[in-house]
Protein backbone atom coordinates (compact mmCIF):
# COMPACT_ATOMS: atom_id res chain seq x y z
CA UNK A 1 0.00 0.00 0.00
CA UNK A 2 3.01 2.22 0.96
CA UNK A 3 4.30 2.07 -2.55
CA UNK A 4 1.26 2.57 -4.31
CA UNK A 5 0.60 5.97 -2.71
CA UNK A 6 4.17 6.39 -3.51
CA UNK A 7 3.60 6.15 -6.81
CA UNK A 8 0.70 7.98 -6.94
CA UNK A 9 2.34 10.81 -5.25
CA UNK A 10 5.43 10.79 -8.05
CA UNK A 11 2.63 10.34 -10.77
CA UNK A 12 0.84 13.79 -8.94
CA UNK A 13 3.95 15.65 -9.04
CA UNK A 14 4.90 15.07 -12.14
CA UNK A 15 1.36 15.74 -13.70
CA UNK A 16 1.67 19.32 -11.87
CA UNK A 17 5.51 20.17 -13.09
CA UNK A 18 3.80 19.06 -16.76
CA UNK A 19 0.87 21.24 -16.51
CA UNK A 20 2.67 24.13 -15.31
CA UNK A 21 5.42 23.83 -18.18
CA UNK A 22 2.51 23.70 -20.83
CA UNK A 23 0.95 27.04 -19.28
CA UNK A 24 -1.97 24.92 -18.14
CA UNK A 25 -1.91 26.77 -14.90
CA UNK A 26 0.41 29.08 -12.71
CA UNK A 27 1.27 30.91 -9.74
CA UNK A 28 1.35 34.12 -8.81
CA UNK A 29 2.03 36.68 -6.40
CA UNK A 30 -0.92 38.53 -4.76
CA UNK A 31 -1.17 42.07 -5.23
CA UNK A 32 -2.39 42.11 -1.51
CA UNK A 33 -0.06 41.60 1.01
CA UNK A 34 -2.42 38.93 3.24
CA UNK A 35 0.49 35.87 2.52
CA UNK A 36 -1.35 34.01 0.15
CA UNK A 37 -0.48 32.66 -3.64
CA UNK A 38 -2.64 32.91 -6.40
CA UNK A 39 -2.94 29.61 -8.72
CA UNK A 40 -4.90 30.57 -12.01
CA UNK A 41 -5.85 28.11 -14.68
CA UNK A 42 -6.29 28.72 -18.47
CA UNK A 43 -8.30 26.06 -19.67
CA UNK A 44 -8.38 26.76 -23.20
CA UNK A 45 -5.01 25.28 -22.79
CA UNK A 46 -6.05 22.04 -21.74
CA UNK A 47 -6.77 20.01 -24.43
CA UNK A 48 -7.05 16.33 -24.95
CA UNK A 49 -6.32 15.11 -28.01
CA UNK A 50 -8.83 14.56 -30.60
CA UNK A 51 -9.60 10.92 -31.85
CA UNK A 52 -11.41 9.28 -34.00
CA UNK A 53 -13.88 8.44 -32.07
CA UNK A 54 -14.08 11.80 -30.06
CA UNK A 55 -14.53 13.78 -33.34
CA UNK A 56 -17.58 15.66 -34.58
CA UNK A 57 -19.55 14.39 -37.53
CA UNK A 58 -18.58 15.69 -40.86
CA UNK A 59 -22.20 15.92 -42.47
CA UNK A 60 -23.11 13.77 -44.58
CA UNK A 61 -23.45 16.53 -47.98
CA UNK A 62 -19.52 17.23 -47.28
CA UNK A 63 -19.04 12.99 -47.48
CA UNK A 64 -20.93 12.59 -50.27
CA UNK A 65 -19.60 15.41 -52.34
CA UNK A 66 -15.92 14.42 -51.42
CA UNK A 67 -16.78 10.22 -52.36
CA UNK A 68 -18.24 11.92 -55.40
CA UNK A 69 -15.52 14.33 -56.79
CA UNK A 70 -12.63 11.64 -56.00
CA UNK A 71 -14.41 8.89 -57.67
CA UNK A 72 -15.12 11.20 -60.94
CA UNK A 73 -11.64 12.44 -60.87
CA UNK A 74 -10.33 8.58 -60.58
CA UNK A 75 -12.39 7.78 -63.75
CA UNK A 76 -11.80 10.97 -65.26
CA UNK A 77 -7.86 11.18 -65.22
CA UNK A 78 -6.79 7.48 -65.41
CA UNK A 79 -3.86 5.98 -65.90
CA UNK A 80 -3.77 5.28 -62.38
CA UNK A 81 -7.17 3.25 -62.73
CA UNK A 82 -7.67 2.33 -58.92
CA UNK A 83 -9.01 -1.63 -58.86
CA UNK A 84 -9.85 -1.62 -54.84
CA UNK A 85 -9.45 1.24 -51.77
CA UNK A 86 -8.59 1.21 -47.96
CA UNK A 87 -8.69 2.73 -45.52
CA UNK A 88 -10.61 5.39 -46.53
CA UNK A 89 -11.62 8.20 -44.19
CA UNK A 90 -13.00 11.62 -44.04
CA UNK A 91 -11.47 14.44 -41.37
CA UNK A 92 -10.93 18.25 -41.27
CA UNK A 93 -8.43 20.70 -40.29
CA UNK A 94 -8.98 24.34 -39.09
CA UNK A 95 -7.66 27.19 -41.23
CA UNK A 96 -5.91 30.10 -39.29
CA UNK A 97 -8.90 31.84 -40.43
CA UNK A 98 -10.81 28.91 -38.05
CA UNK A 99 -12.81 27.18 -41.41
CA UNK A 100 -13.18 24.03 -41.51
CA UNK A 101 -11.37 22.56 -44.43
CA UNK A 102 -12.33 19.18 -45.43
CA UNK A 103 -10.40 16.08 -47.00
CA UNK A 104 -11.07 12.52 -47.93
CA UNK A 105 -7.99 10.37 -47.68
CA UNK A 106 -6.97 7.16 -48.10
CA UNK A 107 -4.99 4.32 -50.13
CA UNK A 108 -5.81 2.79 -53.86
CA UNK A 109 -4.42 -0.15 -55.44
CA UNK A 110 -3.71 0.56 -59.02
CA UNK A 111 -4.14 -1.62 -62.10
CA UNK A 112 -1.11 -3.94 -62.72
CA UNK A 113 0.77 -2.51 -65.46
CA UNK A 114 4.24 -3.98 -65.93
CA UNK A 115 5.48 -5.34 -62.44
CA UNK A 116 3.62 -5.70 -59.32
CA UNK A 117 1.19 -2.93 -57.84
CA UNK A 118 1.43 -1.15 -55.32
CA UNK A 119 -1.05 0.69 -52.59
CA UNK A 120 -0.53 4.35 -53.15
CA UNK A 121 -1.69 7.36 -51.41
CA UNK A 122 -4.80 9.78 -51.92
CA UNK A 123 -6.48 13.06 -50.81
CA UNK A 124 -9.47 14.68 -51.97
CA UNK A 125 -9.46 18.76 -50.44
CA UNK A 126 -12.67 20.26 -50.76
CA UNK A 127 -12.21 23.70 -51.63
CA UNK A 128 -14.31 26.06 -53.50
CA UNK A 129 -14.32 22.60 -55.40
CA UNK A 130 -12.06 19.95 -55.28
CA UNK A 131 -8.14 19.17 -55.12
CA UNK A 132 -7.15 15.76 -55.27
CA UNK A 133 -3.53 14.53 -54.80
CA UNK A 134 -1.79 11.11 -55.49
CA UNK A 135 1.31 9.56 -54.00
CA UNK A 136 3.78 11.33 -51.44
CA UNK A 137 1.98 14.63 -51.73
CA UNK A 138 -1.08 12.86 -50.46
CA UNK A 139 0.49 11.20 -47.63
CA UNK A 140 1.29 13.95 -46.10
CA UNK A 141 -2.26 15.62 -45.63
CA UNK A 142 -3.33 12.02 -44.58
CA UNK A 143 -0.64 11.92 -41.86
CA UNK A 144 -1.25 15.75 -40.42
CA UNK A 145 -1.18 15.75 -37.28
CA UNK A 146 -3.85 18.94 -37.44
CA UNK A 147 -6.76 16.56 -38.94
CA UNK A 148 -9.73 15.82 -36.78
CA UNK A 149 -11.22 12.58 -38.29
CA UNK A 150 -14.29 11.91 -38.02
CA UNK A 151 -15.44 9.03 -36.59
CA UNK A 152 -17.59 7.36 -39.64
CA UNK A 153 -16.45 3.93 -40.82
CA UNK A 154 -14.07 3.10 -43.02
CA UNK A 155 -15.59 4.95 -46.88
CA UNK A 156 -13.72 2.31 -48.71
CA UNK A 157 -16.54 0.65 -49.87
CA UNK A 158 -18.65 3.68 -50.68
CA UNK A 159 -15.68 4.85 -52.65
CA UNK A 160 -15.67 2.18 -54.36
CA UNK A 161 -19.09 1.63 -55.50
CA UNK A 162 -19.40 5.29 -56.56
CA UNK A 163 -16.39 4.69 -58.81
CA UNK A 164 -17.90 1.14 -60.16
CA UNK A 165 -21.15 3.39 -60.98
CA UNK A 166 -19.49 5.56 -63.35
CA UNK A 167 -17.21 2.69 -65.74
Amino acid sequence: MKKLLIVLLVLVVAAGGVGYWRGWFDFKEPETNDGKTNVTGNKDEVKAPVTRGESQAVSPAVVQFLLTSTATDFHAHRPPDPVRFRDVRVGYVVTPGGEKQYRLCGQFLPAKEAGKAEWTPFATIKTSGYEQYIGPLAAGFRQDPSVIWDNVDDLSSSLQSRLDSLR
